[in-house]
């Protein structure tokens, strides 16, 4: 059995994302770990993988695009762990008092969003305002979204397990 779990895991065409924002909870992931690179789990199954900058949208394109290559060419899975940083603690009862000023600091200046909408206000493809505007119709967007899921009804017990293969 496990011999089939292996060549069935060898021969899957996923992609797996491990969003390693650097905390679990509250506890860095260097000081709770067994080795902090975690995408290298999966060489004990033959799955390839590595480390990307999850700050820069640009790497992010990049990887994920040579990633699903691939994974699309049958070469097997592969894990891409994209490093973020958790900018706020882990619930609204974290006040994420384990971190300092400084290293806050230092991402802060990353923030992929901000970096990118630098970039587009630097190059001209759209003004501050408009991004404002996009922003707005986002947030409504999100709003009216949520508003129709808080409104809905719950679906019938029988649709448990529409979808679901076992």
């Amino acid at each position: 059995m496990i011999e089939l779990m292996y060549s069935i895991t060898l021969a899957c065409p996923a992609l797996y994302i491990i969003e390693n924002n650097k905390y679990g909870m509250g506890t860095s992931v260097d000081r709770a770990a067994a080795g902090s690179d975690l995408y290298k789990r999966g060489e004990a199954f033959g799955i390839k993988g590595e480390i990307i900058d999850g700050m820069n949208v640009y790497s992010v394109i990049k990887a994920a695009a040579k990633a699903g290559e691939y994974v699309r060419s049958g070469k097997g899975p592969y894990i891409l762990e994209v490093q973020t940083y958790r900018y706020r603690g882990h619930s609204m009862s974290d006040p994420a008092k384990y971190r300092t000023k400084d290293e806050l600091e230092e991402y802060k200046n990353s923030d992929p969003i901000e970096v990118v909408k630098d970039e587009i206000i630097k190059k001209k493809i759209a003004t501050n305002k408009e991004l404002e505007k996009i922003g707005k119709e986002i947030i409504e967007e999100v709003k009216t979204a949520a508003d129709f899921a808080l409104e809905s009804n719950f679906p019938e017990n029988k649709e448990l397990f529409t979808d679901v293969y076992l």
